[in-house]
């Protein structure tokens, strides 16, 4: 179970008006594209000394190679006893008719089960799931940008969340909610919540660090059963 409610991203282009004088943006997306084991493409962004993917991780394979198991219902999303690595795609159901389109099948990326999160091959080489310190590196840097008390704000996307819970996506990082996955397997609160792991795990609470988006203009973070799935936003080592 979530502790609380708050439980518990598209790649775009950053906005010309963002420009400085000179005509350099000044948090310019790097020149080098990014490919997981699947061939998906992402942009990055440098934000102060770190460089981030502007979308949610949505590779169905390993680094090696190594293809991951697509939940299906019926399967155990965790079992300890049987250890089975899986991912699912997140819950893209319009239900606040936000998008004209049919979104597909990937738009939130995918979300991973703990198996999964701690087989330590899941970002590209060179990348890496981030640490709750790296989190808040970014969140520092927000506040430090004119972004204080509102970090979370800065992040979120312009579109598709819930009526009154959209960000202003200053920076084009895209947080889209993505959801979460429940214990029994379930992708839900899409629209309402972006959740992105951390490689941060507690092994005698059985505990996973959590951050997330959602109601509140700024960052949170929270300790999560391990039973329960959720989105990667990989940076880069």
């Amino acid at each position: 179970m979530l502790k609380t409610k708050h439980l518990l991203v598209l790649c775009l282009p950053l906005l010309l008006a963002m420009q400085c004088d000179d005509d350099v943006a000044p948090f310019p997306i790097d020149e080098t594209t990014v490919f997981d084991a699947d061939g998906n493409e992402y942009a990055t962004i440098q934000l102060g000394n770190q460089t981030w993917m502007l979308q949610n991780l949505k590779t169905t394979s390993y680094n090696d190679g190594t293809p991951i198991n697509q939940y299906m219902f019926g399967d155990d999303w965790y079992n300890a006893n049987n250890p089975i690595d899986y991912f699912q795609w997140a819950d893209t159901s319009d239900l606040n008719d936000q998008y004209d389109e049919e979104l597909p099948i990937d738009f939130f990326g995918a979300m991973y089960n703990e198996i999964a999160l701690s087989s330590g091959k899941l970002a590209p080489v060179g990348w890496r799931i981030p640490t709750e310190q790296d989190f808040m590196e970014l969140e520092a840097f927000l506040a430090n940008d004119g972004n204080a008390g509102s970090e979370a704000t800065a992040l979120k996307s312009s579109t598709g969340w819930i009526p009154g819970n959209s960000g202003t996506d200053v920076y084009g990082f895209n947080g889209l909610p993505n959801g979460y996955v429940s214990a029994g397997g379930t992708a839900t609160g899409a629209q309402a919540i972006c959740s992105w792991a951390t490689s941060n795990t507690n092994t005698a609470n059985q505990t996973r660090r959590i951050v997330s988006l959602f109601e509140e203009p700024t960052i949170q973070y929270f300790d999560n059963s391990i039973l329960l799935g959720a989105g990667v936003r990989c940076i880069k080592e």
